[in-house]
């Protein structure tokens, strides 16, 4: 490793592994090593290499920092296009930054949750994944000098959350609590800076807390789908704290009501306009969500519930967005939003892997 990006022990040293892939589950890979030939088959190294780092980045969850940077962004009276723009690159590349670090520092457990993703990180190799975080913090800065000094001080501050939310010494998602309160994040630090391109840190709006309430609680459905081999990498998340995955469900839907609770009571403060009652109306879809999660008896039915529980959580962050700018100009960004992650989902070129098909293969006699 020649960077200055300190890398977990564990990913800092090459070492074979059985990657149990569908197509190639009894060959062995140097996950360290990228590919030995010039070509993948067909497909040049450099198109196949940007095609795994955009896998990695999770381009579908690019939607969250950039919609809470423009809602940010509109409750600070900003109406400019350019800085939208830029707003929403520099989100998207410290994300994806966010998840290729993640990805990086999570090869233990993902030799049972994902093993697919391990596969990928081990046809890229060290060197190339560490250059390619370094191109894109460095974007992410370069752009936000554009957006003023507060912004690019809240961007210092989402930059040290990305890197140390995966990465030693501070590890946040080691700990249940600082991993919720660090991912969290992803939604109140976007939204700062967006009040912050218009001169402004508002730490008390209530927005930005019901927002950041919202994530927090949302954290705690992404870990369940990785609750068997979190277990049995010894790995303590929200999901893993409970000695069986059903009490671990029943946590995460109880505590996924409460940002309605919070908004009601924000709302009959006067905090908050009466406008925003109708985020009530995304409760049918929350009930439906906390039954799929009830109903899901295996890995697969939890990534299924948690897929559904991606879409429900950007839709509240995006129909907030709408009441809080009723424009048709808003409304066209909102179907862009869908359009996009419609098609991540379509094409499967995010990094979870919502058929775990290795694991119908691992019980097979």
């Amino acid at each position: 490793m020649q960077s200055g990006l300190k890398l977990p022990a564990q990913v800092c040293t090459s070492s074979v592994e059985t990657v149990p892939h569908r197509k190639t589950r009894n060959k062995q890979y140097d996950t360290m090593q990228g590919p030995i030939l010039p070509v993948l088959g067909s497909v040049p190294i450099l198109p196949h290499t940007f095609s795994i780092l955009f896998r990695l980045s999770g381009p579908r969850t690019w939607v969250f920092p950039s919609f809470s940077f423009i809602l940010g962004y509109a409750v600070g009276g900003g109406g400019q296009l350019s800085q939208i723009a830029i707003g929403i690159a520099v989100a998207s590349l410290v994300t994806a930054a966010t998840n290729i670090v993640n990805a990086y520092a999570d090869r233990k457990e993902d030799a049972t949750n994902q093993p697919q993703r391990l596969f990928w990180l081990g046809q890229i190799g060290s060197r190339q994944i560490t250059a390619s975080l370094i191109v894109l913090y460095s974007s992410a800065v370069a752009l936000a000098i554009y957006l003023g000094p507060l912004f690019t001080l809240v961007l210092g501050f989402g930059i040290l959350n990305s890197i140390f939310y995966s990465l030693p010494p501070l590890r946040f998602k080691a700990k249940p609590l600082a991993s919720l309160a660090s991912f969290s994040g992803a939604l109140g630090l976007p939204f700062l800076g967006g009040l912050g391109v218009r001169g402004s840190l508002d730490l008390l709006n209530p927005m930005l807390w019901l927002l950041t309430w919202f994530m927090f609680t949302y954290g705690t459905i992404k870990n369940l789908p990785d609750y068997f081999g979190d277990m049995k990498a010894g790995i303590r998340t929200s999901a893993t704290i409970f000695k069986n995955v059903k009490k671990a469900v029943l946590f995460s839907s109880t505590l996924l009501s409460t940002p309605f609770i919070l908004l009601v009571a924000f709302v009959s403060l006067g905090l908050l306009g009466p406008i925003y009652i109708a985020d009530l109306a995304l409760i049918p879809l929350f009930a439906f969500i906390i039954t799929e999660m009830l109903k899901a008896k295996d890995t697969t039915g939890l990534e299924k519930a948690h897929t559904f529980g991606f879409f429900y959580a950007i839709s509240f962050l995006l129909f907030t967005f709408l009441l809080t700018s009723p424009t048709i100009q808003s409304l066209v960004m909102v179907l862009v939003a869908y359009l996009w992650t419609l098609t991540v989902a379509k094409l499967s070129v995010h990094s979870r892997v919502e058929s775990r098909d290795w694991e119908k293969q691992r019980k097979r006699p």
